[in-house]
């Protein structure tokens, strides 16, 4: 091309066209994805017992990330260990560990009847504590604010959620925390309790979200339905997405059986072949069919049967054992598929990846 014979007004539009399209905080490179793993430290494993029997404990590598979870104001789990009977929460406790030093950490943050204190102010002390602790903490985090905002058991205000979300944002950023990514987590939750409020009504704003999130723990059309709304309201917002949570509800990977999510009732074997193609096959085809904007997954590696917040008489719904080393064969199937190109683990390399 002659640039001579270009207009002034031409010439200036080419020149300042970037040479790489802008991405969100965080987001990795075209056509990859962070695996992320949780959602507690016995999940996790590498640590002293009860907690030595988890992910890493079996010849598993380093995930890109760890989950843990916090609760305003009260923060618990944050410096110190604590169990809220869903097995042992401790951030710092991850970020401390030699094995998840390359690791990037992803926090669901709870404010359940809080959203309204928070808006007027109320608990701005703990959220500058959590700012300075993220800050110091000098790695990429993800903060899921108000996580699953839509489902009725957290009966969040839409409006008062949005203030919510965008004054912690904003208390952040006077700090100057540049280490934290905001994550806007839908539920998409195809059982009952699903708050069908146009999801605009719970947006704080696209200045103040870097990802959208969502969860996915049945493979329903109502699932797919849901997800597929919240993908479209990323895309027309320019947001990258991450499944935030992820399990195979209803399956025990050690027993081999399915039961009904309702009460764990009306047991069913099945083959490990079987519960791969039921789940975790359709599970990661809808990742990679929506690989333009899925750029992160955080799987829930949790025997939850023996927590009991989710064991018997399952309150909360029945869930099972969806730790991947549980069987042999689904382990395979699992290395198999996240070693794959594309999918991003620890590495000394990862958070320069990242851009940070």
């Amino acid at each position: 091309m002659n640039v001579r014979r270009l207009t002034p007004w031409l010439l200036l539009l080419i020149l300042s066209e970037p040479l790489i399209s802008a991405r969100a905080l965080f987001e990795p490179p075209e056509n990859q994805k962070l695996l992320i793993l949780g959602q507690d430290l016995g999940a996790i494993g590498g640590f002293p017992a009860p907690n030595n029997d988890g992910y890493l404990d079996h010849g598993l590598p380093p995930p890109a990330g760890v989950t843990t979870y916090l609760s305003l104001p009260s923060l618990r789990g944050l410096t110190s260990k604590v169990n809220l009977w869903s097995g042992d929460l401790w951030a710092q406790g991850l970020i401390d560990h030699p094995a998840l030093r390359h690791s990037t950490l992803a926090i669901g943050l709870h404010l359940v009847d809080q959203e309204k204190k928070i808006a007027a102010g109320k608990q701005d002390a703990a959220i500058e504590k959590l700012a300075h602790w993220i800050k110091s903490a000098r790695l990429p985090v993800f903060l899921r604010i108000g996580y699953e905002f839509d489902g009725s058991w957290n009966h969040y205000d839409p409006p008062a959620y949005k203030v919510a979300f965008r004054r912690i944002v904003e208390t952040f950023r006077r700090l100057e925390v540049t280490n934290c990514a905001f994550v806007w987590q839908s539920c998409t939750s195809p059982v009952s309790g699903y708050q069908t409020k146009d999801i605009n009504d719970w947006y704080p704003g696209d200045d103040v979200v870097d990802w959208a999130g969502y969860s996915w723990f049945l493979n329903t059309p109502k699932q797919v339905e849901l997800t597929d709304r919240l993908l479209a309201f990323a895309r027309a917002h320019g947001k990258p997405v991450m499944v935030c949570e992820a399990a195979p509800q209803g399956y025990d990977l050690a027993r081999l059986t399915k039961r009904t999510i309702a009460g764990g009732k009306d047991s069913k074997p099945k083959t490990p072949a079987e519960i791969w193609s039921e789940w975790y096959a359709p599970f990661f085809a809808y990742i990679e069919k929506n690989a333009d904007v899925v750029k992160a997954v955080a799987y829930i590696n949790v025997y939850w049967d023996s927590q009991p917040m989710w064991g018997p008489p399952y309150r909360q719904g029945y869930w099972g054992d969806s730790r991947v080393q549980a069987n042999p064969h689904i382990k395979a199937r699992w290395l198999e598929t996240v070693s794959a190109s594309g999918w991003l683990h620890a590495s000394p390399d990862l958070f320069q990846h990242l851009g940070h």
